[in-house]
């Protein structure tokens, strides 16, 4: 059983891939359903994600708690009725804190009650073993899978070659947080304008009303176009496929679905110097991220890439692909079979 929280995204059916059984519980935040979900099965197992949409999710703090208890009440009845709890961590904290108090405590709650917890990389694993002191042998390391497949067929992915164009054409894909890299993205752009007319930036995806306005003195230039809102299945692959380099100027983030599959479509990644960009590029092109978190780095590691030779950036896709291959669903999928039959034994 599995409670998706993200609608429209492939990242469990990736991750599970053909090993089944897959019973999402759409809408199911307050886990009402988990009695009905669980009944006549032999010792069922609940996937669960993202703990800022079960703790702390509005500005009364009381009401949180309250529900908090309610949720983990449920919970333990589903443990005491022979339930099993895998819980995958996609962030450090939560997207929109209202309440971190909440949140701490849930997030406290369910590392006592997950059998498992699965993180995509060293560095989380760290964490949720330091700073939230849950046992060493309850985690598993799974990397976070390719989108190869999802959207197109595999090898009409692979064998898409370097979009030709006058100007490099750099990407920026996914909800516009303040976390993605906003407060530096519109100095670094303007900048870069100033010197280097020869490139384009689409910004694709969800933007919010305040990040907006901090992008706004960028947002006239002729090299910057935005498609606003939510980015149909059929349209992904075309998006990407007309890209050449993928902008992931992050600032506070602990893994990212947005730049796997930017690297899914061949996407060489910019991106800050950190160990959390690090887990998730391929080492060839580890030297295309940057030093401290500032316009400066961001802007000539761009200019690096529009002078850089077309045979030399699909030099880099190809690294890009090869990751993909290597993280594609079919072999993360094996790896958290591996992982959810452990709880079987």
């Amino acid at each position: 059983m599995n409670i998706p929280y993200a609608k429209g995204n492939p990242y469990h059916e990736l991750l599970y891939g053909t090993s089944g059984p897959y019973a999402p519980l759409g809408g199911a935040r307050d886990l009402s359903q988990l009695a009905q979900y669980a009944a006549g099965r032999d010792s069922p197992v609940l996937h669960l994600h993202w703990d800022d949409r079960m703790f702390g999710r509005s500005d009364d703090g009381a009401l949180n708690q309250t529900t908090g208890e309610t949720l983990v009440q449920r919970l333990v009845a589903f443990k005491a009725a022979g339930g099993r709890i895998v819980w995958t961590i996609h962030n450090r904290r939560a997207h929109f804190e209202r309440d971190a108090a909440s949140f701490a405590w849930g997030r406290a709650q369910l590392c006592d009650l997950a059998d498992l917890v699965h993180v995509h990389a060293l560095h989380a694993a760290r964490h949720m073993i330091d700073d939230w002191g849950v046992a060493p042998e309850k985690i598993r390391i799974i990397r976070h899978p390719s989108y190869l497949g999802a959207y197109e067929p595999a090898d009409v992915t692979l064998q898409r070659p370097l979009p030709e164009s006058v100007n490099r054409r750099f990407l920026f894909f996914g909800a516009m947080r303040g976390n993605k890299g906003i407060s530096l993205l519109p100095e670094a752009i303007k900048r870069l304008a100033q010197h280097r007319p020869d490139f384009e930036l689409l910004i694709a995806g969800k933007t919010l009303r305040r990040a907006m306005r901090r992008m706004q003195p960028v947002l006239d230039l002729p090299q910057v176009s935005v498609r606003d809102g939510f980015i149909p299945d059929g349209d992904v692959a075309d998006i990407f496929g007309a890209g050449q380099v993928f902008l992931a100027p992050f600032g506070d983030f602990f893994t990212s679905g947005s730049v796997m599959l930017a690297q899914t479509f061949g996407l060489p990644v910019i991106g800050p110097d950190r160990e959390e960009m690090r887990a998730i590029t391929p080492l060839g092109n580890h030297d295309l991220l940057y030093g401290g978190q500032r316009p400066r780095p961001l802007v000539q590691m761009m200019k690096r890439l529009i002078d850089m030779p077309n045979d030399e950036l699909q030099e880099r896709r190809e690294i890009c692909l090869q990751f993909a291959v290597q993280t594609c669903s079919e072999r993360i999928c094996e790896a958290f079979t591996q992982a959810m039959r452990s709880l079987q034994s």
